[in-house]
C-alpha cells in the first residue's frame, strides 16, 4: 500500500525473517520450464544486428553474463514508463537509438532476457514481488543459469547490479532472500564499502524479495503470445495473493516448494 519506504527497512527485512520457510503441499504442482533455442529467427537476428558475442567477450559464462547486463544498462534508461506496446528487444533497442526512451524494470528485463537466449543461455525474467498486495510497485530482473557452474545467478539490468557473498560468489535471488532473512553479508556488485546508492538498493530489494512471481516459457516477444501463458507464484508459507492477480490471459500457479521454482536448467524436462 506503502510503495518504497526506506525508513521501513527494518520492517522488511523483520518479514523476511519471519518467512523463512516453505511447506510443500502432497501432490502439489511441479514447475516446467522452457527456454527458447538460439535457432529462433529473431533471436538469431538480434545477436547478429548488435554484435552480441563482441560484446559477450570471449571469458567465462560469469563475464560474458555481466557484459550484456551492462551493455543492455547503457542503452537503456531506467524509469517509470510502462510497457511499450511492443515489447520485445529489436523493436525497443531501435527505438532507443532513435530518441530518449525510458524503460521499467519489465521493459529492461525483456531486453536482457532476448539478449541472454540469443547467446545460449538459459535466462528467465522474475518479477520480486512485495508483502502488501496492494502495493503496486514490485521489480523484475533476470536469472541466468551458468552451465559451467551449474548454477544460477541472479543480474538486474536496470541498475547494472547484482549481489555476492562476503566471497565474491555472486549469488541467486534464493540465496540472496536467505542471507538477507539470516542478516548475514550482502555486497552489492561485490563492493564491500557501503553507499547511498548500496543501501538503498539492500532495502529496496528487501521489500521486494517476499514472494516471486515467472513465466513457464522464456522466449522472444512474449508479450505477443495471445493464447493462455502459465506463470509460477513462489510463496511463503501461510502466504497466498494469487486471488489478487489472475488475469485472462495468466493461469497462475502456486508453488509452495522452493526446489520447484530455483530447480536448475537441466531438471526442466
Amino acid at each position: 500500500m506503502f510503495g518504497y519506504i526506506p525508513e521501513f527497512r527494518e520492517y522488511y527485512l523483520k518479514l523476511l525473517e519471519l518467512t523463512q520457510e516453505y511447506q510443500p503441499h502432497v501432490g502439489g504442482a511441479s514447475a516446467h520450464f522452457h527456454y527458447q533455442d538460439t535457432d529462433h529467427t529473431q533471436l538469431k537476428e538480434l545477436k547478429d544486428r548488435y554484435e552480441l558475442e563482441e560484446i559477450a567477450g570471449g571469458g567465462s559464462e560469469t563475464d560474458q553474463v555481466l557484459n550484456l547486463t551492462n551493455w543492455v544498462n547503457k542503452r537503456l534508461t531506467h524509469g517509470s514508463m510502462s510497457h511499450h506496446e511492443i515489447n520485445h528487444s529489436l523493436h525497443i533497442l531501435e527505438l532507443a537509438e532513435q530518441e530518449s526512451l525510458s524503460a521499467n524494470c519489465y521493459v529492461i528485463a525483456t531486453v536482457l532476457n532476448e539478449v541472454l537466449l540469443s547467446m545460449g543461455f538459459k535466462t528467465k525474467r522474475v518479477q520480486c514481488m512485495p508483502y502488501d498486495a496492494h502495493d503496486l510497485d514490485s521489480h523484475v530482473v533476470n536469472l541466468v543459469y551458468l552451465s559451467e557452474q551449474k548454477r544460477w545467478i541472479y543480474v538486474d539490468a536496470s541498475w547494472d547490479k547484482f549481489v555476492t557473498d562476503e566471497s565474491g560468489h555472486i549469488l541467486d535471488l534464493k540465496s540472496f532472500r536467505e542471507r538477507l532473512a539470516k542478516n548475514k553479508t550482502v555486497l552489492v556488485n561485490g563492493q564491500d564499502t557501503e553507499t547511498d546508492e548500496s543501501t538503498f538498493y539492500i532495502t529496496y530489494m528487501s521489500k521486494n524479495l517476499f514472494w516471486f512471481l515467472c513465466p513457464a516459457v522464456s522466449e522472444f516477444n512474449s508479450d505477443a503470445v495471445t493464447s493462455t501463458q502459465t506463470y509460477y507464484a513462489l510463496y511463503p508459507n501461510y502466504y497466498n495473493a494469487l486471488s489478487k492477480l489472475q488475469s485472462n490471459r495468466k493461469v497462475m500457479v502456486p508453488l509452495y516448494n522452493p526446489e520447484e521454482f530455483w530447480k536448475c536448467a537441466g531438471d526442466n524436462k
